[in-house]
């Protein structure tokens, strides 16, 4: 079974979960300019990049090029600024999958907390460039990745590099299931599904408790079929919602001999 867990669009509208559910204290819209090329200092969440004392991932990086090789753009993004202890390639994945088919991830052993990602194609290098650009994790377009043959292992242990092509947690790989994917930018609000009927509150949120992103509310949606549930986690801020995905997309859980996943 397949996970759609996605951020949910921000309206006008009364919070879902409380006062408070729709703001985003802390997040102003990042600023690009064509011409020059340079973004607006974004602020520091700990748990999705890695803190320097008295250097932001702005200061790092003051200036962020988006480069298109040639006459054809590519399919390839650079990402800065990961927590080089705790991301891997299935984090990674597990984010930038909501935007567009994932090809390969590797994580540069020069460089800590810097990855490259393949995608499907160029328009879901836009996507998450102009979607992602908002949480403090930047990107420059490449050309290709090619792949790598031996990798070095991650400070938890797993690869560096991932082959993600055959993936089933793909999400755009016919125009029928494109269509269904509602790409929005980060937000606090998750909208989960695919999870057993039968899952309670308190055992969705012991899901999160147990990888260190607890949620701040969940409204449970009434069933519509007997096979999976649904409904709205919400989070204490988007960086948190965003670290969420990272850790919690695509997680399998048990219920009556069957494998769910959820968020």
């Amino acid at each position: 079974a397949k996970t759609m867990g996605e951020p949910v669009a921000r309206k006008n509208k009364p919070p879902l979960l409380g006062p408070g559910s729709t703001t985003f204290p802390g997040y102003g819209p990042s600023e690009f300019h064509q011409t020059t090329e340079s973004w607006k200092q974004a602020p520091t969440h700990a748990g999705i990049i890695k803190e320097t004392p008295g250097m932001g991932p702005a200061a790092r990086n003051p200036s962020v090029n988006f480069v298109s090789q040639g006459q054809q753009q590519g399919a390839v993004m650079m990402v800065y600024g990961l927590d080089g202890q705790t991301s891997n390639t299935e984090k990674l994945f597990n984010l930038v999958c909501l935007y567009g088919n994932v090809a390969r991830i590797k994580f540069l052993k020069t460089k800590e907390g810097t990855a490259m990602v393949q995608m499907g194609d160029s328009v879901a290098v836009e996507r998450c460039v102009q979607h992602l650009n908002n949480i403090p994790v930047v990107f420059s377009k490449q050309n290709f990745l090619s792949e790598v043959t031996n990798p070095f292992s991650l400070p938890d242990h797993t690869p560096s590099f991932k082959e993600f092509t055959g993936s089933k947690n793909n999400r755009f790989l016919s125009p029928t299931q494109a269509s269904k994917n509602r790409i929005q930018p980060p937000s606090k609000i998750l909208h989960f599904f695919n999870t057993p009927p039968g899952l309670t509150e308190e055992q969705l949120i012991g899901i999160f408790n147990i990888k260190e992103v607890p949620p701040t509310a969940v409204r449970m949606f009434p069933l519509k079929t007997e096979r999976s549930s649904s409904g709205l986690i919400e989070f204490s801020s988007v960086a948190q919602a965003v670290l969420a995905i990272m850790k919690c997309n695509h997680v399998p859980i048990e219920s009556k001999g069957k494998r769910l996943e959820n968020v």
